[in-house]
């Protein structure tokens, strides 16, 4: 990981398009999906977690909130029931339609965080990644299963973590695969839809740098020190995939953007987004499709980045320029990849 290309971000990008959220009922975003109709986004508040859908224009359709806010871990479109499925107490699948229409729950006898559709029966579930039969399933941090077995176990579970995690950066879907990339795992993961496993990918060699599971602290002192000195890269953010490149961002002794191109394995790194932009979430990117990477900022932000920098994508200066805009709205900006 300390040999890589330094490129700019616009090196990348083949065209850019915005769209204005109304309404706005989150603080920060946790992810986004974006299906047909509909822009799905997980998002915070001191509450906890909703999830809000907006139609594709920006026009918010609803909100949909939980009595167990502080414990909702995850969403996904399952597109062979057309159906939006919310995780929430490590257990409990909140099913809903796709105009967010509540259909009916079902609880699991084992922890999960995050649930991956692979075809009609089968689906991929991520624990929560913690060291402890709360947080494993089986002894194992990830298992394929149709909910009535597990078909097969993927990676033993290590590390000192006791509790699950809610992980919200945990994988990025290609056309016959996802790729996954746990929190304190240097490693990338890949499944197969067809073949149905879980193969290392990469190991990203960050040369003593990352904070893996067996580093993993024993308290909140001593993380929290991790934290301020930057010790290690304690997280990683934004893991998604977009025109055959993995993208993510690094936190800690890093805090670069690095993107690898899987045709070649080539690594590059880029510290800024379009026009030199920095934003200033932690997560910037917030969801991809297909050749798409999604960045959710406020109109503000841009305002105040491009004060004395040229413009040089027409869907930001018409948001920039229109009155009907207010300063503290939420912006959907829709990135495509060049190929």
């Amino acid at each position: 990981m300390n040999n890589y290309q330094r490129i700019s971000f616009d090196s990348l990008v083949d065209n850019i398009s915005c769209i204005k959220l109304e309404k706005p009922v989150f603080e920060y975003c946790i992810n986004m999906i974006s299906y047909k109709n509909y822009i799905y986004i997980m998002g915070s508040t001191i509450a906890g977690r909703s999830v809000a859908i907006y139609d594709k224009s920006g026009c918010f359709v609803k909100e949909i909130t939980f009595p167990d806010a502080i414990l909702v871990n995850s969403m996904c479109i399952v597109p062979n029931l057309e159906e939006l499925w919310v995780v929430s107490r490590f257990k409990v699948i909140n099913k809903f339609k796709l105009d967010g229409t509540p259909i009916r729950k079902v609880s699991l006898p084992f922890s999960y965080s995050a649930i991956i559709p692979m075809d009609k029966q089968d689906f991929l579930i991520y624990s929560g990644g913690a060291n402890s039969e709360r947080g494993s399933i089986q002894g194992h941090f990830m298992a394929l299963t149709d909910f009535k077995s597990i078909h097969k176990l993927f990676l033993p579970k290590w590390g000192k973590k006791e509790l699950p995690s809610a992980s919200y950066n945990l994988c990025t879907t290609d056309i016959d695969r996802c790729y996954i990339f746990p929190e304190n795992i240097d490693t990338i993961y890949s499944c197969s839809f067809l073949k149905k496993e879980v193969k290392p990918l990469y190991w990203l060699n960050f040369h003593g740098d990352f904070l893996t599971k067996d580093r993993y602290p024993g308290g909140d002192h001593e993380m929290g020190e991790i934290i301020e000195k930057r010790m290690y890269i304690y997280a990683h953010y934004s893991f998604y995939q977009a025109s055959g490149k993995l993208f993510f961002k690094l936190a800690g002794k890093r805090e670069d953007f690095c993107m690898i191109r899987i045709k070649n394995n080539v690594l590059y790194s880029f510290d800024r987004l379009f026009d030199n932009f920095k934003p200033n979430y932690i997560n910037p990117f917030v969801g991809n499709d297909n050749n798409n990477l999604y960045l959710l900022t406020r109109k503000k932000e841009l305002i105040e980045h491009y004060q004395n920098i040229k413009c040089t994508y027409p869907a930001i200066r018409k948001i920039l320029s229109s009155p009907s805009v207010y300063e503290d709205a939420w912006i959907l900006v829709k990135i495509k990849i060049k190929v």
